[in-house]
């Protein structure tokens, strides 16, 4: 099927994927089920986790394939703390006054430069243009950094910026992953870190005038009862300030985002708990995937209309 027949048969849609640590790998399987009916993502918008998810799409991945590497990645090697950081009590303390964050993050870079080589993916200029854009927060200067649109403005040329980078970038979780430095080509570093900071569900990136379906892709917590942190210290207190902040909007009611088609992912799970098996990696993933699946059979079926999208009045989504 050719670009314009795939646009006007309504199966080319913009993703917009929002932040949840490792719950995104049920984003994953909502995208994954998307692919899987069929649906083509002409545009990718992400944030934190979304956007780790949507650079894969972006590159061509399949439904298929994304189910293979939820199983396949290590999800705990992800995190790479220095030797420091590793000895009890003292460590993960003094790597927050010494570093601003307990893990490196350069595994995460390095697997997802990887994985995006795979399909011939390194910098922005492999993609299409506009294909993908993630969200992080400029915390020297206080503002969100759209990637790679906002690199001009820092010195630097957008096209020839790792994408593997800026997920990095947009997914470096406050205190529990050290801050991206960012050398601009006179010297000044800026600050980078995680995009939820600035916009969590960075709809409004969004092209609504580009006349393509804009679907969004959120998680909603049905944990019960939410879980209690117990604050003792500077280190404790950045656990829960983090933990609420990805996870306290799960708990609101589903009100008005500005768009009206919503794919919900149902999730139970801690966002900062990377140490999981590959069986529970896989079940978030399948959380993911019936959600999809439930969203799009029902707009295929007729159930559910997949009309104007512009912000608006919100609709029920299906998956909540």
């Amino acid at each position: 099927m050719t670009h314009e027949s795939t646009v006007q048969a309504g199966l080319a849609i913009v993703g917009v994927f929002e932040g949840g640590g490792i719950k995104g790998l049920g984003l994953a399987g909502a995208a994954a089920a998307a692919l899987d009916r069929g649906r083509r993502f002409q545009r990718v918008i992400g944030t934190s986790a979304g956007a780790l998810v949507g650079s894969l799409i972006a590159a061509g991945y399949t439904g298929s394939e994304l189910r293979a590497i939820v199983g396949e990645v290590r999800w705990e090697h992800l995190l790479d703390p220095p030797l420091l950081s590793r000895i009890p009590r003292i460590g993960p303390h003094f790597a927050m006054l010494r570093w601003n964050g307990i893990y490196r993050g350069r595994r995460l870079e390095q697997t997802w430069a990887r994985l995006l080589a795979a399909k011939g993916v390194h910098i922005f200029d492999d993609l299409p243009r506009r294909g993908l854009r993630v969200v992080a927060t400029d915390l020297t200067n206080t503002k969100a950094m759209v990637l790679p649109d906002d690199l001009p403005g820092y010195g630097i040329d957008a096209g020839s910026f790792s994408v593997a980078r800026s997920v990095q970038m947009s997914a470096a979780v406050p205190f529990a992953f050290r801050t991206v430095p960012l050398r601009q080509p006179d010297g000044r570093i800026v600050q980078v870190a995680d995009g939820a900071l600035a916009a969590r569900f960075p709809v409004q990136l969004a092209d609504f005038e580009a006349g393509l379906p804009v679907v969004g892709f959120r998680l909603v917590s049905i944990r019960e009862p939410a879980i209690q942190h117990q604050i003792r210290g500077p280190l404790s207190l950045a656990a829960a300030v983090i933990s609420a902040g990805m996870g306290a909007r799960e708990t609101l009611p589903n009100l008005c985002s500005g768009l009206r088609r919503v794919v919900h992912v149902p999730m139970d799970h801690d966002s900062l708990d990377f140490g999981i098996t590959r069986a529970k990696a896989l079940e978030l993933f399948e959380a993911g995937y019936r959600a999809g699946a439930d969203f799009f059979d029902a707009v295929d079926t007729g159930a559910l209309a997949f009309t104007d999208d512009r912000p608006g009045e919100a609709r029920p989504s299906v998956g909540a």
